[in-house]
């Protein structure tokens, strides 16, 4: 039909205009990043724009459900509010159309995003390890120049000159190594990586200087000093990578390991959280001509980020054995279909006919309620105003036979 054509056509311009802002904020903070290391010595300049490249699916995975949750707003929304939309309901084009047409944008996202998620994420994050360990064992980029202080590993080194002999090999001369408690001077000594991959300062005829936090003092001479100078990663960090460069089948495939399941289950999400958001942009889109196209965009947002947050936690959690691992992350985009989604896309009759039927039932409940404390206030009343006449009639009586006389007084 030409209005599905026609609404399908818009949405899809929004998504890939909002996609392009959006990528090009992200882009423009990691290039900063990206430069900031290169300027240390840490990254090769030249592989900027690869690093860049393999960092994309990770922007993409999260963006393309963002982008198409704005474009479904902004696009109804200024439907809604040139009246184009009450034309086409004046010709017998349904909410039940748009919502049709939004759903079938959903799932050519919905796809979009799970490729990525599920193969190029991983892949990209295998291709960027290769590139980071090529640049790691190439003495042109490790993170040490002539004439000034740098940050390496644990420690801050100065040296005065340095030469490069080899692929594997660079020597420096009266290099200053200084750390928390000591300080070591040597006239010589030089930078390798061993087959392990990890990096060794090795140091010449030198002095070493220690103050420990007890306030004593030493100084050693040395012939020869070596001390590994690679950045500090932890096991669960190592793991975390190794993780992410895993395809999605192996992670499937292996049985144990909550730290698998728990990637597996965030590679699929993105695509529940495409089609679920989609549900929900389309009748938060609906303004009122009045209010503007932008009248619900700040609700909007707020919901997607309290999404968010909320699997967030439950990621947490699930990690750290607070929930289980089934339903796991599963459990946030089902509680926000039923709770949110569908909520929202009920018809307005449907809407007001649930609620007079509770303001209905209400107003019975509290008549019973009210009828019955009337009865049981009558009866208390009752009960209590026999008892008063039996026991003034009693007194009474009591009070003539205690006084005989005073009868024949009067």
């Amino acid at each position: 039909m030409l209005l599905d054509k026609y609404i399908f056509k818009e949405l899809l311009k929004s998504q890939l205009v909002v996609l392009l802002v959006l990528v090009t904020i992200f882009a423009g903070q990691s290039i900063v990043k990206l430069m900031t290391e290169a300027v240390v010595g840490g990254l090769p300049p030249r592989l900027i724009a690869m690093f860049l490249l393999y960092s994309l699916p990770e922007f993409l995975v999260y963006l393309l459900p963002l982008t198409l949750y704005v474009a479904i707003i902004i696009t109804l929304g200024r439907i809604c509010t040139d009246s184009e939309m009450v034309v086409m309901r004046a010709v017998g084009y349904s909410p039940g159309r748009i919502m049709m047409v939004a759903m079938i944008m959903g799932l050519v996202s919905a796809v979009a995003v799970g490729y990525i998620s599920m193969v190029l994420t991983w892949k990209a994050a295998d291709a960027r390890y290769a590139m980071e360990q090529q640049a790691a064992n190439d003495p042109e980029f490790l993170p040490i120049d002539s004439g000034r202080f740098v940050s390496f590993g644990q420690f801050n080194i100065y040296v005065e000159k340095l030469v490069t002999r080899d692929s594997q090999t660079r020597d420096v001369n009266n290099i200053y190594v200084i750390d928390d408690h000591s300080i070591t001077v040597a006239s010589e000594g030089h930078l390798f990586v061993d087959e392990d991959g990890v990096r060794w300062l090795e140091l010449s005829d030198g002095r070493r200087y220690e103050y420990p936090a007890d306030g004593s003092f030493r100084k050693a001479e040395f012939s020869s000093f070596r001390a590994p100078v690679s950045a500090n990663i932890t096991d669960e960090t190592r793991q975390g990578r190794s993780i992410a460069r895993t395809s999605t089948m192996d992670l499937i495939a292996r049985v144990d390991g909550v730290r698998e399941k728990v990637e597996v289950q965030w590679r699929i999400i993105p695509i529940l959280t495409t089609l679920v958001m989609c549900m929900v942009a389309v009748p938060l889109s609906m303004v009122n001509p009045r209010h503007g196209r932008f009248a619900r965009l700040m609700p909007a947002i707020l919901i997607y980020v309290a999404y968010y947050l909320f699997l967030m936690s439950t990621r947490n959690f699930v990690m750290t054995g607070v929930l289980p691992l089934y339903p796991g992350m599963y459990a946030v985009p089902v509680l926000f279909l039923m709770l949110v989604a569908i909520p929202l896309n009920l018809p307005k009759a449907h809407i007001k006919h649930i609620r007079h039927n509770r303001r209905k039932n209400m107003a019975a409940a509290l008549a019973e309620v009210a009828a019955t404390s009337r009865k049981a206030d009558a009866g208390f009343w009752g009960d209590n105003g026999k008892e008063s006449s039996d026991h003034a009639g009693s007194a009474a009586g009591r009070s003539e036979n205690s006084n005989p006389d005073r009868k024949d007084g009067h």
